[in-house]
């Protein structure tokens, strides 16, 4: 089993790129929605854009004649002066904000100005006459005055349209005027790109003369304060002597540190006296001179002097201690051979004692001259301490005036050094403004204007504009229907599965009974539909038993279930299959029109018990099919669908034919198909493309599923996508189509 599975999991990541045929599918499903809906609705896009056009052809042709000028303008170095670079400009979107400044009222207005005040007496009787200088004096007027694009009160358009392009990905301006005259277009686009470079020099120097301004009022300002900083700091020379103070500094910096040395040596010595023991004083001589651990040296001189002074009561201590201790030992050697009260031994004994009491008269002097040796360094070690402070204190106080004092010389450096820039800043500014700083200048002047003619860019924008709400509409209508256009669109939506689908071509309509002739009359492609859905039938079974009881049933009306039913139940009588075909559709039942048969005595006669099924049911012309029409119904047939004949006459034909299909009503106009489809085999579910509802299909086959009614299968009619409409199929139609001799013989005389 482990095997098994292992051999079969790779198969799942086999199929795992078929993923990419789905979508593909459904794109072509999806563009094939869009072909049928253009084929549909063609009158309306060209009617969107006959109404956009029209308007549009109107306005271009009849509009008066215009006249346009280019120049261009680049960014342009300049010399890199120091001194000069005080005015500047934003450098982000710089492109874009002198282009926003050639499109201001402002500078156009300007411009207008100058072209009412300064153009010719020949141009103006022809500007005049033409009306552009009367509105380029009030327009002028108008825009200095408020900056608006329209005169208030004529309401007078711009006579000129001025457009500024940024070139991409370079430092470049393309400016066009259009206008109704030439000279005047072209002068106009002159003076616009003058006014642009006079307005930003006028800007440069009144930011210039505010800069100058707002620097001078710095400038007193500082010499104010430079003055009060010079006045203190004589006042502090006056009253502080600067170069005693560093004297007085110096020398008590040199004399602090000779008391804190000489501070470290008595603390050092009071230690060692803390430190060690009168037994210690020979090893502290003798040895080498070392303290605990932790602890710093002293002075070799002061150790010196301080081991000297006690030396004498040290050496008497150590000989009574040396002398008790070789009295002992002798005193241990003899008291291996005498007793303890022989003459000798306690001779012995007091010298013993005599020599420990020396010793200890000795130490207790020793600990005396060492108390007394301590109290002095201490009392040394306060007053260094005091005059340490005292010292200490003046240094401070030294520190303070000087550092007071090197402040006040650092403020009043800082103060001289920023004035004197200020002083600097200000000629540099007067410098600049007469040095020329514009980095925009004119790279090609204004050209003779030539007539422009926007007819062709009108349509073509017009047309372009149409097609997109032409588009957008056809987008907007698919986006309501819920119709099938694709079988992969039934196969997504619905989850039966689809068992065959039917082209949508035009049949011929069967004058009299339906036989062999009016079959094959028929479209091949029509025919082959249903020869697939009657192998689907044939083969459903899969090894169990067949369907013989067949339901043909849809949504709503007008969805071809009962020609599906006619159709289907020929070709499977073609296929010596015995067929019954009952019109279960006993309120508009029409299939009796089909075979030329009268439409009673039929299946609401059989089920009201007037007629038996053997008189009721009619030959057709084809063999192997009968037909069974919907009579007459006297009562509600809703009722009549309930009746026990219903069930006996099923039980008959199962035994007399090999299949019964029977044509209902639709399952959401009446209750017909859920009380008769619990007692058939099966159902075929009939979805017409392009027309019916996804929400209808999916509620009609809820409706029999809550009856667990067993559906067969769909069947796409009317197939707006179907595999009989790709070439190969058409290329081998007719090749492969069957005829008996006669007809080819005959098809081949009238051809003659």
């Amino acid at each position: 089993m482990e095997n098994k599975q292992q051999l079969t999991t790779p198969a799942v990541d086999l199929f795992a790129p078929a993923d990419r045929f789905a979508s593909s599918s459904t794109f072509h499903g999806w563009l094939h929605r869009w072909r049928l809906l253009l084929r549909k609705y063609w009158w309306m896009v060209f009617m969107i854009v006959g109404l956009v056009l029209a308007p549009v052809c109107w306005l271009s042709f009849n509009s008066p004649p215009a006249y346009e000028s280019k120049a261009r303008m680049w960014l342009t170095g300049k010399l890199d002066i120091r001194e000069g670079r005080l005015y500047t400009e934003e450098l982000i979107d710089y492109l874009s904000t002198q282009a926003e400044l050639l499109r201001s009222p402002n500078i156009q207005g300007r411009a207008l100005a100058r072209l009412g005040g300064e153009f010719g007496q020949d141009s103006k009787r022809s500007l005049v006459r033409l009306g552009v200088l009367d509105k380029a004096k009030a327009l002028a007027a108008s825009f200095l005055e408020r900056g608006s694009r329209t005169n208030s009160a004529a309401h007078s358009p711009f006579p000129f349209n001025v457009k500024v392009v940024e070139a991409t990905k370079s430092s470049i301006l393309e400016l066009r005027s259009v206008g109704a005259e030439p000279t005047s277009t072209r002068e106009f686009l002159r003076y616009l790109m003058e006014e642009y470079l006079s307005f930003k020099k006028e800007a440069r120097e009144k930011t210039s003369d505010r800069t100058v301004a707002s620097v001078t009022a710095q400038v007193a300002e500082l010499a104010k304060e430079l003055e009060a900083q010079q006045e203190k700091l004589h006042t502090f020379q006056s009253s502080n002597n600067i170069v005693f103070l560093q004297e007085q500094g110096n020398s008590a910096g040199s004399y602090l540190a000779l008391l804190n040395k000489q501070l470290a040596n008595l603390r050092t010595e009071l230690r060692l006296l803390q430190l060690l023991q009168p037994e210690q004083w020979v090893e502290a001589q003798n040895g080498p001179k070392r303290v605990p651990s932790g602890e710093s040296l002293p002075d070799e001189a002061t150790a010196k002097d301080m081991l000297a002074s006690l030396a004498g009561p040290q050496l008497e201590l150590f000989k009574a201690t040396q002398q008790a201790q070789l009295l002992k030992a002798k005193r241990d050697e003899l008291s291996r051979f005498l007793r303890p009260m022989h003459p000798k031994i306690i001779k012995l004994n007091e010298e013993i004692e005599t020599q420990e009491k020396m010793a200890q008269i000795s130490r207790d002097e020793a600990v005396k001259q060492m108390a007394h040796r301590r109290r002095a360094i201490e009392l040394e070690i306060q007053n260094l301490e005091a005059a340490f402070q005292e010292w200490d204190a003046k240094a401070i106080q030294a520190s303070r005036k000087m550092a007071d004092y090197e402040r006040i010389r650092q403020d009043l450096q800082r103060l001289q050094t920023a004035y004197d820039k200020m002083l600097g800043l200000i000629q540099t500014v007067d410098v600049s403004k007469t040095v020329a700083q514009d980095n925009i200048g004119i790279l090609e002047p204004a050209s003779a204007a030539i007539p422009v003619n926007h007819a062709v860019r009108n349509m073509a924008i017009g047309l372009a504009g149409a097609l997109f709400i032409a588009f957008g509409a056809l987008y907007c209508l698919g986006k309501f229907r819920d119709d099938f256009a694709s079988f992969s669109e039934l196969g997504n939506y619905l989850s039966s599965p689809v068992v065959g689908q039917i082209p949508a071509i035009s049949i011929h309509r069967t004058k009299g009974q339906l036989g062999i002739e009016a079959l094959q009359k028929q479209r091949f492609e029509f025919l082959e539909s249903f020869r697939n859905i009657r192998s689907s039938l044939l083969f459903m079974a899969n090894g169990g038993a067949k369907p013989k009881t067949i339901i043909v049933a849809s949504s709503v009306p007008e969805e071809g279930k009962s020609t599906v039913a006619l159709y289907l139940a020929a070709t499977m009588a073609m296929g010596n299959s015995r067929v019954l075909l009952v019109d279960a559709d006993m309120r508009r039942g029409a299939l009796h029109k089909f075979f030329g048969a009268a439409s009673n005595p039929g299946l609401a006669e059989i089920l009201s018990g007037k007629v038996s099924a053997a008189d009721a049911i009619v030959p057709t012309g084809l063999d192997n099919l009968a037909f069974l029409p919907a009579g007459a119904a006297k009562q509600n047939p809703g009722e009549l669908v309930l009746s026990s004949e219903w069930n006996s006459l099923l039980t008959q034909a199962k035994q007399q034919f090999d299949y019964v299909l029977v044509d209902t009503p639709p399952v959401l106009a009446t209750d017909d198909v859920a009380s008769l489809a619990p007692k058939v085999d099966g159902v075929l579910f009939v979805v017409r493309g392009l027309f019916t509802s996804a929400r209808m299909a999916r509620g009609a086959l809820e409706a029999l599923r809550q009856r667990h009614v067993r559906v067969l299968g769909l069947i796409f009619n009317r197939a707006v996508s179907s595999p009989y409409e790709h070439h190969c199929y058409r290329r081998y139609r007719h090749t492969y189509r069957w005829e008996p001799a006669e007809n080819k013989g005959a098809r081949a005389l009238i051809g003659k």
